[in-house]
């Protein structure tokens, strides 16, 4: 059943269909992402020409103040309010009572003299009793608000309200003092009794009397925000607001934004809606259009690839839908999102000129949900695309931190340009917006993490990775180096021989050295079946067949994919295994077979390697290189004639082959691989100075 439906459907339609599907999928979740109500059509910012026709006021409206000025009059109102208390009466009691029972209990054991003792104890009362009668206030109270900002206070006793001051009344600290200046006095009046009054605490039986009236403030706080009016004045119908060329100043500001409240809040008649809801279709339409467009023109190899417009469309559409949360919600500003993450993510995977692009689009998609689009997409688009060119590679940690601090600069430098441009002075710029930025720039640290999770979960192969693969104390080179150390002597040097030349004519420099540490891992099992393993006089191929050499020669690629999958190498490395002998063939053993067997006609299958063939100029130029460097080694005489002989006839062999049919090289590339393998090889095989015998 499969095979019919696979001889049924063409694979290209089948991809076409995936596409459209995707695209689909894609521009149903950035639709919900818009707002759904109407959008203001004018474009504008404070301190700018109003660039538009002259404006007229559609229908009447009121000016609404901005939440600054809301925020500023509820301040003022609130510290205009006069704060209740309620005098504590219980407390009063509570004090005095404890206070008079010691002062009894020390008369009992004092002196004989009752009447003095009496007369000092009533004192002592008559001094706490003036104290709590002006009234104690609380300690929380005065340490957590400003009483030099209040004038007045109320003071609620039996149902009495009284207005006072607060520096009429005490505060425990005050109190405390007033006792104790009055205790001194008594000392000096009682001096029998100085020696007690002297180490008499005060503090003992002084509490707060006078309670702060939390529910009779919060009600008055209430009523009073319930007063406080959210608009100055009203905008009539057909009032002129703003001419073209006029500078649109803060009232003029005001009064457009109260428009474009009104205007987005109202959805008007149902045709308007449908209009509405058919304008966010075709904008998200057009621009996913647009990125369709550039990647079939400009990045065709991505549209063919499921898993790359895939990654592109998902990781496009968690940030503007993220982004599109924040918003609505209002949970934090919409500057703390790292937005610049997306591009560094893609650039990541993909390329620069990818990463920008989806940068602006999604940029473009946000900046119709904010409130001021035009500064957002300025920010975004150009510090989006400061960060992907200032990090060319993520080869170290430390290339993210120095990202990071690029996009806190480039956030703040654009930003405080933008605002003196409206504002024309220092006072008029949100320094508060500098600390979103900083806690952007953090947070686009995570993208170091995000790398690892995606890296997972599409299969990509970050540089990261690539460098770690190729330590010296990962298992499968440590366990090539102790089986093959031949082999891994010739893995290192095509890794150099490769890794030069795919820089000179561009590619991914890190895959390639990757690649070639791996490709012959197969010979670990049959180390001693190859002769760069074999130590002199030693050839276990002596006791084979020539099918049978062949056979353990090509078997050394599939034993290579299986040691790769084993070991969960990334695909991208396992193509080096597969594909670093193509369609090639055994040389040695098919000529020897022949030579043995004239009359015979060979199955040239016997002898010849399953490929594929390469497909990237990756594993094409490490092909190359492999084959090169290989060759070379059998040079009986290694000048620059003879290797400048063996790279031609190896490029040529290659090319008639057909083994390069796929491989993305153009005749230049071919040139310059050409010159370099032939002055790489020399350098190597350089000739050294005979050292002369000491005369003795």
């Amino acid at each position: 059943m499969k095979q019919i439906l696979r001889k049924r459907i063409n694979p290209k339609t089948g991809h076409r269909f995936f596409l459209v599907a995707l695209f689909l999928l894609t521009s149903v979740a950035l639709y919900f992402s818009l707002p759904q109500d109407a959008r203001f059509r004018y474009e504008y910012q404070k301190g700018r020409p109003w660039l538009h026709e002259t404006l007229y006021a559609p229908y009447n409206f009121a000016i609404q103040k901005s939440d600054s000025e809301i925020s500023f009059e509820k301040d003022s109102l609130l510290k205009e309010l006069i704060p209740y208390f309620v005098y504590a009466d219980t407390v009063t009691k509570r004090e005095m009572e404890h206070l008079s029972k010691v002062l009894d209990r020390i008369n009992s054991t004092g002196s004989k003299n009752n009447a003095q003792q009496n007369l000092l104890k009533n004192k002592i009362l008559q001094v706490y009793k003036d104290i709590y009668a002006v009234g104690i206030l609380e300690q929380d109270y005065i340490n957590g608000s400003n009483l030099s900002q209040k004038h007045e206070l109320k003071v609620l006793k039996n149902n009495m309200g009284s207005v006072t001051q607060p520096s009429a009344l005490y505060s425990l600290k005050s109190a405390y003092h007033e006792v104790r200046s009055k205790l001194d006095e008594l000392s000096l009046q009682f001096k029998d009794s100085k020696n007690f009054l002297d180490h008499f605490q005060p503090e003992l039986y002084l509490s707060s009397n006078l309670v702060y009236d939390l529910e009779r403030n919060r009600q008055m706080e209430e009523k009073l925000v319930e007063n406080l009016s959210a608009n100055h004045g009203i905008v009539q119908e057909g009032e002129r607001i703003t001419s073209q060329g006029d500078i649109i100043s803060t009232h003029t500001f005001s009064i457009l934004e109260s428009l474009r409240f009104t205007y987005e809040k109202s959805r008007g008649e149902n045709s308007k809606y449908i209009l509405t809801v058919l304008g966010r279709i075709l904008l998200v339409i057009m621009l996913l259009l647009t990125l369709y467009l550039f990647l079939l023109n400009i990045r065709r190899k991505l549209i063919r690839s499921k898993r790359d417009v895939t990654f592109i469309l998902i990781t496009l559409s968690i940030m503007i839908v993220g982004c599109s949360v924040v918003i609505r919600t209002a949970a934090f500003d919409i500057y703390v999102v790292p937005f610049t993450a997306l591009a560094l993510i893609i650039r990541t995977f993909l390329d620069t000129r990818v990463a920008i692009f989806v940068n602006t689009i999604a940029a473009l998609i946000i900046g119709f949900i904010v409130p001021n689009g035009y500064e957002f997409v300025l920010l975004q688009i150009t510090v989006g695309s400061i960060a992907v060119i200032s990090l060319n590679k993520m080869q170290k940690r430390e290339q993210l931190i120095l990202t990071a601090l690029m996009v806190f600069l480039s956030y703040s430098i654009i930003y405080i340009g933008i605002s003196l441009v409206q504002e024309a002075n220092l006072s008029g710029i949100d320094w508060l917006k500098i600390k979103w930025f900083a806690l952007n720039a953090t947070l686009t640290l995570i993208t170091y993490l995000l790398i690892y999770l995606l890296e997972k979960s599409f299969g990509f192969v970050s540089d990261i990775t690539l460098i770690e693969l190729t330590f010296s104390n990962q298992k499968l080179i440590k366990k090539l180096a102790m089986e093959a150390p031949g082999t891994m002597h010739h893995s290192l040097q095509v890794a150099n021989l490769a890794e030069m030349a795919i820089a000179k004519i561009g590619g991914n420099s890190l895959l390639v050295r990757a690649g070639a540490l791996y490709h012959d891992i197969g010979k670990i099992d049959n180390a001693i079946y190859f002769i760069e393993n074999q130590t002199i006089g030693i050839n276990p191929h002596d006791k084979l067949t020539c099918k049978e050499s062949a056979a353990i020669i090509i078997d050394h690629v599939e034993r290579g994919v299986e040691l790769a999958k084993k070991y969960k190498l990334p695909e991208q490395i396992i193509d080096f295994i597969r594909t670093h002998h193509g369609t090639t063939q055994t040389g040695y053993f098919y000529q020897k077979y022949l030579n043995s067997n004239p009359d015979e006609v060979v199955d040239k299958k016997l002898f010849t390697y399953k490929g594929p063939l390469p497909t990237t100029k990756e594993t094409a130029v490490f092909m190359l290189a492999d084959s090169i460097e290989a060759a070379s080694r059998s040079l009986p005489v290694k000048n620059s004639e003879t290797i400048r002989n063996l790279v031609e006839q190896i490029f040529k062999q290659k090319v008639e082959m057909g083994q390069l049919e796929y491989a993305p090289l153009t005749f230049k590339d071919i040139r310059v691989l050409k010159g370099l393998f032939h002055e790489k090889l020399i350098n190597s095989y350089h000739v050294r100075v005979n050292y002369p015998e000491l005369k003795s």
